[in-house]
């Protein structure tokens, strides 16, 4: 039976917070797919920038200064903790095989927590830079006005016509914004219908499928809402999402034999902590379809 020791216990706080960083290491992070990610290192951030696209002009004289538009788009932090406790027997009778699971999890619950909070956006449908509902049928673009909200059911026709319109979208200056829709993503409910017109290569009639692999698709079951269907271009350094990170994830402990807990309840604690939030980007590279 080990000692638990100040030094002890250091080693047991060392090990569990390599199993929580190793596990900590996926590549299943859909959230990364529609968010950029924006290291922030104040407590709101303000993104009303984020709609100027850039656009090269000709240099003819002086250079052409382009002012940032009166909007607003701000993102605040936001504080996120989970914690487990261990009992000291488990420690003290070396069965931290029990426990490494549960570390795990944590780990699991922090890519979870991103994507509820990136994903969560979708049906919440909050105003972005420009003041409309980020999925809107007015957003106005210099002299024209363009809709990312269509009311058409997910099938092969209506998925090509919501590509249609949103690479139909340009910028103040009347150019083309060359939008290429990229991901399509579904709630469970319509995970079928991605599947036959993105993953089948042939049609029920026996024709060719002329929409096989032309883009990505994610189902995500956070989404609630079984006809809705969104569609993305995630091929920008930009994506359609920003993710906010003030502070990344923290593992740390309350496992001194000294600590209050210990004494109390004879067990250790094991926490994280972070500190993010998510909100909208461009309102271009989206598009939101319900029938």
């Amino acid at each position: 039976m080990p000692k638990l020791d100040t030094a002890y216990m250091e080693q047991v706080s060392k090990g569990l917070s390599k199993v929580f960083n190793d596990a900590l290491k996926s590549e299943n992070e859909d959230y990364k797919k529609i968010a950029t990610e924006v290291k922030a290192n104040t407590i709101s951030v303000d993104y009303a920038w984020i709609g100027d696209f850039p656009n090269m002009i000709e240099w003819t004289g002086e250079r052409t200064l382009k002012d940032l538009k009166a909007n607003t788009y701000t993102i605040t932090r936001k504080k996120w903790e989970s914690t487990i406790e261990v009992s000291r027997d488990v420690i003290e009778y070396d069965s931290l095989g029990i426990v490494k699971p549960r570390v795990q999890a944590m780990a699991e619950s922090v890519r979870e927590h991103y994507d509820e909070i990136v994903f969560g956006l979708l049906e919440a449908n909050s105003a972005c830079y420009d003041g409309r509902p980020f999925f809107a049928t007015d957003h106005e673009v210099g002299s024209q006005t363009f809709s990312n909200s269509l009311s058409l059911a997910l099938n092969q026709a209506n998925f090509l016509s919501a590509r249609q319109e949103m690479r139909g979208v340009s910028n103040e200056y009347g150019n083309p914004l060359r939008i290429r829709p990229s991901l399509l993503v579904v709630p469970p409910e319509l995970e079928v219908e991605a599947i036959k017109i993105l993953k089948a290569q042939t049609l029920s009639n026996g024709s060719s499928n002329i929409t096989y692999g032309m883009c990505d698709y994610i189902v995500c079951d956070r989404l609630t809402d079984a006809s809705a269907w969104y569609l993305f271009d995630t091929t920008r350094v930009l994506k359609p999402l920003v993710l906010q990170i003030n502070r990344s994830v923290e593992f740390a402990g309350l496992d001194k034999p000294t600590d209050e807990n210990v004494f109390m309840r004879d067990s250790f604690l094991y926490g994280i902590r972070t500190e993010d939030n998510a909100g909208y980007g461009m309102w271009q590279l989206a598009l939101k379809s319900k029938h």
